[in-house]
């Protein structure tokens, strides 16, 4: 059995903690150093991947986007519904008015 040094330890503790918590900044680095590169790359991938593939990969994007924006701010979902709920409510007693 190989055994660690210290710093190969740190170093394999750090790396498999990477998995743990993924960055975005790793991925947008890959695509390119500046916004304009990073666009250029996902609209040229986007272009040239097939139907089933494009159409995959934006369901993807709108459940990610969609699962961040209600794991960020929790309380704006309860927020949403209770909105939605109570103008429900107004719209009915119009109606029943």
């Amino acid at each position: 059995m190989t055994s660690f040094s210290p710093f190969d330890k740190r170093l394999l503790e750090e790396g498999l903690a990477y998995f743990d918590r993924p960055r975005l900044a790793n991925l947008l680095e890959t695509l390119g150093t500046l916004k304009f590169e990073r666009v250029e790359a996902l609209v040229t991938m986007l272009r040239h991947s097939p139907p089933e593939e494009y159409d995959e990969a934006v369901a993807i994007f709108e459940r990610a986007m969609t699962r961040a924006a209600r794991e960020r701010d929790p309380d704006e979902e309860s927020r949403r519904e209770r909105h939605s709920r109570s103008a429900e409510r107004r719209a009915q007693r119009r109606r029943s008015a």
